[in-house]
């Protein structure tokens, strides 16, 4: 059976799609950027208002997902809160310099 899973940049987004039918909710902030991490706030906020699963993204700013040093380190800090706020999953990726799926820093 398909996952009707849908991308939200609001809560409102979030409840509509709840109320919709939505099997899972991918939320996100910052749309004109393609997909930021959103906030803390908003995501305490997800936690208490669906019930639905909501995997937040990890991605600390819009264009490549080549990721300095420093970014990464505020993703994995990012993951810690979103794994510490008890989501059940999250949407990240990173890139290589190659463009290819950079492995060892996914496996981190």
């Amino acid at each position: 059976m398909a996952v009707l899973e849908v991308c939200c940049y609001s809560m409102a987004c979030a409840r509509e799609a709840e109320r919709c039918g939505a099997d899972r909710i991918e939320l996100c902030a910052a749309p004109q950027e393609g997909g930021l991490t959103p906030s803390y706030g908003v995501l305490v906020s997800a936690r208490e208002a669906i019930t639905l699963p909501v995997h937040p993204i990890v991605r600390p700013r819009g264009g490549d997902f080549c990721y300095t040093e420093e970014e990464f380190a505020a993703m994995l800090n990012d993951i810690r809160m979103v794994r510490d706020l008890g989501f059940p999953g999250l949407v990240t990726g990173v890139l290589d310099a190659d463009g290819q799926v950079d492995i060892p820093r996914m496996k981190k």
